[in-house]
């Protein structure tokens, strides 16, 4: 589209700067060699006219320049992206468009906000209050299908606790996380533990293999508890302990 535009504007230009002058050269040609009668192929056939058809010549090939001249210049200001009509055009176009894009932006951060704010202080509300009973009671009868959560939107609605979809689904999954880790802790309350090493022996009885399935709460509650390790290491620590107890089995199995 864009270069059919440009081979139409240089067509004009060429109709312009080129014919135009040559036909008004020959017609000036025909009324001065008083043969305007009988036509320009007649003037320029003719031998006694043949200094005026150099003339004609000269006037197509001396108007052929300036159309050179302002074509090239169209096609460089064209390629720089300055061309004149276009770049303001396109210079406007653009600086609404980005003026446009500013301003649903800001308003879209400034709901954004607004509502952040809003679900910070219904969460505050909601695990300060009595009705945070609610939300432990649905995930403890492990309560997840859409209608159960529908049921708690409303229910926590009707409470004052007005929540979206994705604001309840992260504070059930917060709720489910809590629930388990509180279940992880109570495997490691009833032992008597002293060291790392017993940690790491309690957390594998219970777990085995699928171990690193618990990993990132075995290592808060490594911190919780105040048991001196370093968290870059702990896997081969725990791999260590692991083959310890292979050979303690190996060892056994030998003797029976």
């Amino acid at each position: 589209m864009e270069r059919k535009k440009r081979t139409k504007f240089l067509g004009i230009i060429f109709l312009i700067l080129w014919i135009g002058p040559c036909s008004i050269g020959a017609i000036n040609l025909l009324i001065e060699s008083d043969n305007y009668d009988k036509g320009l192929s007649y003037l320029i056939c003719n031998a006694e006219t043949s200094k005026l058809t150099d003339r004609l010549i000269g006037i197509g090939i001396i108007s052929f320049f300036p159309f050179i001249f302002f074509a090239s210049l169209y096609y460089e200001q064209k390629k720089r992206g300055k061309f004149l009509f276009k770049s303001q055009s396109h210079k406007k176009d653009n600086q609404k468009e980005e003026a446009l894009r500013k301003k649903y932006q800001t308003e879209w951060e400034k709901q954004t906000n607004e509502r952040r704010k809003i679900f910070e202080q219904n969460k505050i509300t909601l695990k300060s209050g009595p009705h945070k009973r609610l939300v432990e009671r649905f995930v403890a009868t492990n309560r997840s299908v859409w209608f159960d959560i529908d049921k708690l939107k409303q229910l926590l609605q009707s409470k004052g606790l007005d929540f979206k979809y994705t604001e309840l689904d992260s504070i059930i999954d917060e709720e489910r996380k809590r629930q388990e880790y509180e279940k992880f802790k109570r495997t490691f309350i009833d032992d008597d533990l002293n060291d790392l090493r017993d940690y790491i022996v309690n957390f594998l009885d219970s777990y085995g293999e699928h171990y690193d399935e618990q990993i990132d709460f075995f290592i808060r509650l490594l911190g919780e508890q105040k048991i001196d390790f370093d968290k870059d290491t702990i896997e081969s620590h725990i791999k260590k302990v692991i083959k310890e107890i292979e050979l303690k089995k190996y060892e056994k199995q030998l003797f029976h």
